[in-house]
C-alpha cells in the first residue's frame, strides 16, 4: 500500500540529525580545545616547581656569591 502515498517526507529528521551533527562537532572542538589548555597548564606547573626546586637547590650559594671581591667565590667579608 505504500506505493499508494509514496514516500514519507523525511526533510525534517534529516535537518534535526544536521543540527545535532553540528553541534556534536562543535563540543568535540570545545573538548579539544580545553584539553589542550590543560596540558598546557599542567606544562607551565610543571616547569615552574622545576624551577623552584632547582632555586632552593642553588639559591644558597648564589646568595653568598658578591661582586665585591676579585674572587666572587670568596663572598662579603669584613677585612678592609
Amino acid at each position: 500500500m505504500s506505493f499508494l502515498f509514496g514516500k514519507p517526507d523525511t526533510s525534517a529528521q534529516k535537518a534535526a540529525i544536521d543540527a545535532q551533527n553540528k553541534q556534536l562537532e562543535l563540543q568535540r572542538l570545545q573538548i579539544e580545545k580545553q584539553e589542550e589548555r590543560q596540558k598546557a597548564e599542567e606544562t607551565e606547573t610543571a616547569k615552574r616547581m622545576q624551577a623552584s626546586a632547582r632555586a632552593r637547590m642553588r639559591g644558597g650559594a648564589r646568595s653568598l656569591v658578591s661582586d665585591e671581591r676579585e674572587d666572587a667565590m670568596m663572598g662579603i667579608g669584613t677585612s678592609v
